[in-house]
């Protein structure tokens, strides 16, 4: 994890990523540009003020043989906030940008709602490299290998039937998810890091309750945009609870929201993603259209 969040500044606002991760499509994890994106902006605000929010839109899918470059625009600094706008480019070409706000920390009303089901522990359930051979008989050639062979990230579906068979009762989908290895104490880091992580159950979310799985190219998925808020600190390399819902999909597009939870149950971090979710032919009973 720590290698695909490094970053190469350049000039003050200037930054250019130094390893790419490949996507299971061939281009790269849209997850580690989100990550690095915030790693570029972060490094030009004061210390004493976090990321809250950011909202970013995928602009063109990204090549993993060369570089990304991140441009950062100090838009604002004010008595209590930062704002900051990040173009990412490769080979002049933008293929992601999003705005970010960082906030001093101060002391206000509190509140949060709290998970509404009983979820069992991370130790409890089974990890992916072992759902990947439970149902390596329904997964298309080469997919179980890929589920299987994740090192970044570990995560842990609550209910393996749901993500692999696609026969969710409603769109909905309860995961635990860590990064795979032990991450530096420096809080960047971590926000990065679960950043980087928020990318991996989104999209996927949206055919919970489908035929269509992600992986069986039944399907074309992409993240087309990303919003995220940090509620309050958290360790993205222990388990983390994801609940995330899926209440519309149509017009080929598919909107996933989640809640993310610490081990004690605490809200850490809210999320929402558009993707797009594209069948590879027509619905039974409609026309190709014109």
């Amino acid at each position: 994890m720590t290698e695909v969040l490094e970053l190469e500044q350049l000039d003050s606002n200037l930054f250019r990523s130094r390893v790419n991760q490949i996507n299971h499509n061939r281009t790269l994890f849209g997850g580690q540009i989100l990550a690095q994106g915030l790693t570029a902006a972060a490094r030009t605000v004061v210390d004493d003020r976090r990321v809250h929010s950011l909202h970013g839109y995928f602009l063109l899918g990204g090549m993993s043989d060369i570089p990304v470059i991140y441009d950062v625009e100090l838009t604002r600094d004010g008595g209590s906030f930062s704002t900051r706008r990040v173009l990412a480019r490769q080979r002049a070409k933008p293929i992601f940008h999003m705005e970010l706000s960082f906030h001093r920390e101060e002391h206000g009303f509190e509140h949060e709602v709290a998970l509404d089901v009983a979820v069992p522990e991370p130790d409890d359930l089974v990890n992916m490299e072992q759902l990947s051979r439970q149902y390596a008989d329904r997964l298309p050639g080469g997919a179980a290998q890929y589920i299987g062979g994740q090192p970044i990230v570990e995560l842990r579906p609550v209910s393996p039937e749901d993500l692999f068979l696609r026969k969710a009762p409603a769109p909905r989908g309860l995961y635990w998810i860590r990064a795979a290895s032990q991450l530096p104490d420096d809080p960047l880091m971590q926000l990065s890091a679960l950043a980087y992580m928020s990318d991996y159950f989104l999209t996927s979310t949206v055919a919970i309750s489908h035929t269509e799985s992600m992986m069986s190219g039944i399907a074309m998925m992409a993240s087309l945009d990303h919003a995220m808020w940090f509620h309050r600190p958290c360790r993205a390399d222990d388990w983390l609870l994801v609940d995330a819902v899926s209440p519309f999909a149509g017009g080929a597009r598919g909107f996933t929201c989640a809640r993310i939870f610490d081990r004690r149950r605490r809200l850490v971090a809210s999320v929402a993603q558009e993707g797009l979710v594209r069948p590879a032919s027509p619905p039974a009973g409609r026309g190709t259209g014109g």
